[in-house]
């Protein structure tokens, strides 16, 4: 009957075991999916504090780092790493288990005893057929705890990963928004505008036809126009798209639905080309420190290591500890039901030995790998960083470029606007330079948003936290207000105002080589030049910068004689170069006062060209080589370095000088380069 039972038993349990290895592909049903997509769009945007006025840059930023899905899950995701180290915590405790069991058998477990050199004649049992047993297990493996200590460390490492992860989705999130932010500004301002132009536009071409087909005007001139409106027409609708979608990523990125019509606060955009005044290489430091990346690669690093100490650990023997404080059986063939029992048990694979060398060899090559990757990633920081940096100057210069290119646009429409009122102009001429003048303020207002997203690429460069590690509230206008602080404070610190013009009076200093009798006419003449260029000549009490003249001439020979001249531009304060050239020419003999004069004029446009874009604020004092002392002069084929990064260009210069200075001459050396001046530039904008 037993038998019969067992039998049963196991054809049920293999019934099972087919039953569940039959899996059938079980697709989503139609409902699941429905009753999942109106949860989406209903969890996506529930409990959301409502928008009660046009948002600002840093309440749409502080929206998007409350509600922005994605990094929500990345907040997760740290979250979710922290829960599996404390469940890691766990595996470096000792093993306390509970165990119980019952036994049965369908006959007995008779057996013969040996006593006395013999065989039993008669069978025995020590065991019930039918038993129950339980016990109390105390079991520490010292390996295992040694093994699962570092892979807690491992995990720990993982969840600062995770949070510096969590630290790059923040900045860029805040540098999306930022550039998001702004086209959506431009866009609210300028759509309406841009329809309305279109629309004339349009209105333009079509009379243009009219026109065309009654003869007019010649067809050559109205075809030319309705070309010209054409290729503007053309520009502003492709601008059109740009700022059209400008509001569905703003819409996406604070958590709104993608249709939202988000407004925004407007802004003036007088103050967006700044000036970075930080220095570089404290940026450079700064972005090596505070970069999530690099950080990111240190907890790497410290993986690596623990898994490192993992492999040597498990060279050791295993060391087992068993205690079991209470056994029970319930036999009753037993003398004691009930014991206690202790045991120790050591492992250890010789064998494996012998892998150490091997295994050393791999740690060292993964160290000089992770060095090599923490390395690469600091070039990379720091290339990110000065690239940020070129870029946003680059682009503060098309912006006001662009600017003054409206500026300009719309006092032409203005004229013309007036000139049609009295017959002067043609319309079509107007509502051309009106689309020119949609042209201008579309591509400044989109030049203007990637120039704060190039201000954003700086903050994301350099690894700047935009919120603190504690926060006192987490409502938009509270994060709204903890952003403002943290980002314009930073700016405040490090941008300043681009100065329109420089007041830099200049003195005439050193000048050798030129005979006593005309050295005041030499250096009236540069003086002369320097009036006619608007330059202000200064004295030693109020000078900033300074200009030294050396001249050498050599003895005669084929009826003239060779002269060299070496001007200077230094920084009258501490005497650092800030621009030197050198020429030759040809002076006839005897050298009279008026080839004195050319040399002192040749001298002063020299440095014109530097001392006009210093006084325009289009160049900078440079911290420089200072003036040698002593010593002849050498004649240069090319500028004199100057300490620091710098272009340097070899050219031998042998031309004549001008003859007499004029004020046309003069003022246009403010406005252009001569060959040898372009060549010569040491100036870093």
């Amino acid at each position: 009957m037993f038998a019969r039972g067992n039998c049963w038993a196991v054809i049920f349990a293999v019934l099972a075991v087919i039953s569940g290895c039959a899996v059938i592909p079980t697709p989503v049903s139609r409902e699941i999916k429905d009753r999942l997509a109106e949860e989406s769009r209903e969890r996506l945007f529930a409990n959301q504090e409502p928008i009660t006025q046009p948002l600002t840059l840093f309440q749409a930023t502080g929206r998007a780092i409350k509600y922005q899905a994605e990094y929500r899950s990345k907040l997760y995701e740290e979250a979710a790493a922290l829960g599996q180290l404390d469940v890691a915590q766990f595996d470096m405790l000792p093993k306390l288990t509970l165990n119980a069991g019952y036994s049965t058998r369908n006959n007995d477990s008779f057996g013969y005893g040996f006593s006395n050199g013999a065989i039993a004649a008669n069978p025995s049992t020590s065991t019930e057929r039918t038993t129950n047993n339980a016990n109390i297990s105390f079991t520490w493996n010292i390996l295992d705890f040694g093994l699962s200590y570092y892979r807690a460390k491992q995990l720990a490492d993982q969840s600062l990963i995770f949070e510096e992860r969590r630290r790059k989705a923040l900045q860029n999130l805040v540098q999306d928004v930022r550039l998001a932010w702004w086209r959506a500004e431009a866009a609210q301002r300028l759509l309406p505008q841009i329809e309305s132009i279109i629309e004339e536009v349009e209105q333009a071409i079509e009379r243009s036809k009219i026109i065309e087909n009654r003869k007019l005007l010649p067809p050559l001139q109205t075809a030319s126009l309705r070309r010209a409106l054409l290729d503007l027409e053309q520009q502003i609708s492709l601008r059109r798209q740009e700022l059209a979608q400008a509001r569905v990523e703003l819409a996406a990125l604070i958590g709104m639905p993608p249709g939202s019509e988000v407004a925004v606060a407007p802004q003036e955009s007088a103050q967006r080309a700044l000036e970075l005044t930080a220095n570089m290489d404290l940026l450079e430091s700064v972005a090596l420190k505070n970069r999530p990346e690099i950080s990111e690669e240190i907890y790497k690093a410290r993986i690596t290591e623990s898994e490192i100490q993992k492999s040597l650990l498990g060279l050791f023997p295993t060391l087992n500890i068993n205690l079991n404080p209470r056994n029970y059986d319930s036999n009753r063939f037993l003398v004691n039901n009930t014991w206690t029992s202790a045991g120790l048990g050591v492992a250890f694979n010789l064998v494996k030995v012998f892998s150490l060398p091997a295994v050393n060899r791999t740690a060292e090559v993964q160290r000089q790998f992770d060095e090599a990757r923490r390395l690469a990633m600091a070039m990379a920081v720091m290339t990110q960083t000065r690239v940020a940096a070129v870029r946003y100057g680059l682009l503060a210069h098309e912006f006001r470029v662009w600017d003054d290119a409206t500026r300009d646009d719309d006092q032409i429409v203005k004229y013309l606007g007036s000139g049609t009122e009295v017959g002067t102009e043609t319309e079509f001429e107007l509502i051309r330079a009106k689309a020119r003048l949609m042209v201008s303020r579309i591509n400044r207002d989109i030049v203007g948003s990637s120039l704060e997203a190039a201000l954003g690429r700086i903050y994301n460069s350099i690894g700047l936290d935009a919120l603190p590690q504690e926060l006192d509230g987490h409502q938009v206008d509270s994060l709204a207000k903890k952003l403002e602080d943290s980002i314009e404070g930073w700016r405040g610190a490090h941008f300043s105002p681009r100065v329109s013009g420089l007041d830099l009076p200049v003195m005439i200093g050193e000048v050798s080589g030129v005979p006593e009798d005309f050295s005041s006419e030499f250096r009236r003449s540069i003086a002369h030049i320097f009036d006619l260029s608007k330059i202000k000549v200064g004295t030693s009490a109020d000078a900033r910068l300074q200009v030294n003249a050396v001249v050498e001439v050599d003895p005669l020979r084929n009826g003239g004689r060779q002269a060299r001249l070496q001007v200077t531009l230094l920084d009258s304060q501490n005497q650092s170069i800030q621009f030197r050239s050198e020429f030759k020419t040809t002076l006839s003999d005897p050298v009279d006062l008026e080839q004195w004069k050319t040399l002192g004029e040749g001298a002063a446009y020299r440095v014109l060209g530097p001392l006009g874009r210093l006084q325009a604020g289009r160049a900078k004092l440079q911290v420089g080589r200072a003036l040698p002392q002593g010593g002849g002069l050498k004649l240069l084929s090319s500028i004199e370095e100057r300490v620091g990064p710098i272009r340097r260009n070899y050219l031998d210069v042998e031309e004549p000088l001008q003859l007499r200075a004029t004020e046309q001459l003069a003022n246009s050396e403010l406005n252009r380069l001569s060959r040898v001046e372009a060549q010569e530039n040491e100036f870093e904008y």
